[in-house]
């Protein structure tokens, strides 16, 4: 077996036990039963051959004909030494992709989802944070995050649909962000990253708890998910929002050690 075969293997592997096996992904279950999900090792070192090789693929699952649906490619990097970092790689996939395809309209195809060992980006409160705290948070306007913050009290911590992820909030009437809008409602359900933290407790920010959420996206290597957006659009809003809700509740409820004794499995 080769170092490639090997990367392939290891990813598939863990497809099959995590999003698969914990039925995270249901959309990921009737690719693979159809054979429809493509996994290839990035055998280049450097940012901007991912990149291209990332165009290829897109191409590949949007232009070409006879590509079924729910065809999907996970493209793994192990040898950019830089995105053994989990920012550096996020960032990357994030806006670096962009900005080198600039000029092309590709990325408008395709959805990218990042999968990295280190994987980290959902948290709970800091230890001194909440019900009863008055915060400072962005808002929801329509569906989208407000630009602005306005000060709100909390007064949920642990939902039984969006576990840790989410905190309900009650908007103080004090919103004077007039070119953004009012606030749709006064309580809202908020991401915990979209609060701000005082700077009396900033160092406090730091200790906040990691939540195995982030399990679900943490793969042997920094990898690439590509999703045809013809895909996403023929399934139904409500739906992948069940879904969602769904994972945040199945691994609130597992906890890292459950996530642990599922893995040694």
């Amino acid at each position: 077996m080769t170092d490639d075969q090997y990367y392939v293997k290891a990813t598939h592997e863990w497809v099959l036990h995590m999003p698969i096996g914990l039925g995270l992904c249901p959309w990921a279950i009737k690719s693979n039963n159809k054979g429809l999900i493509n996994i290839i090792t990035c055998e280049n070192d450097t940012a901007s051959d991912v990149a291209d090789m990332v165009k290829r693929e897109i191409e590949s699952l949007t232009k070409e004909e006879g590509s079924p649906p729910l065809s999907t490619s996970l493209i793994v990097c192990p040898y950019v030494k830089e995105w053994k970092d989990f920012k550096s790689f996020d960032e990357y996939v994030k806006s670096g992709i962009k900005q080198q395809l600039k000029n092309d309209t590709i990325l408008e195809d395709a959805t990218l989802v990042v999968f990295h060992p280190k994987f980290c980006r959902w948290y709970g409160l800091p230890p001194n944070i909440g019900i009863g705290s008055v915060i400072q948070s962005h808002y929801g306007i329509i569906g989208q995050k407000s630009k602005q913050t306005a000060t709100s009290t909390i007064i949920e911590t642990n939902n039984k649909a969006f576990g840790l992820r989410k905190v309900k909030v009650r908007f103080h009437n004090n919103n004077n962000a007039k070119e953004e809008g009012s606030i749709d409602r006064l309580e809202q359900y908020v991401p915990t990253d979209w609060i701000v933290i005082p700077e009396e407790q900033r160092e406090q920010f730091t200790t906040r708890p990691i939540l195995p959420d982030n399990s679900m996206h943490q793969s042997p290597y920094p990898t690439i998910h590509i999703i045809n957006n013809k895909d996403l659009g023929s399934l139904r809003a409500r739906d992948v929002s069940r879904v969602k809700r769904l994972n945040s509740k199945r691994m609130t409820k597992l906890g890292w050690e459950g996530v642990e004794q599922h893995l040694a499995r």
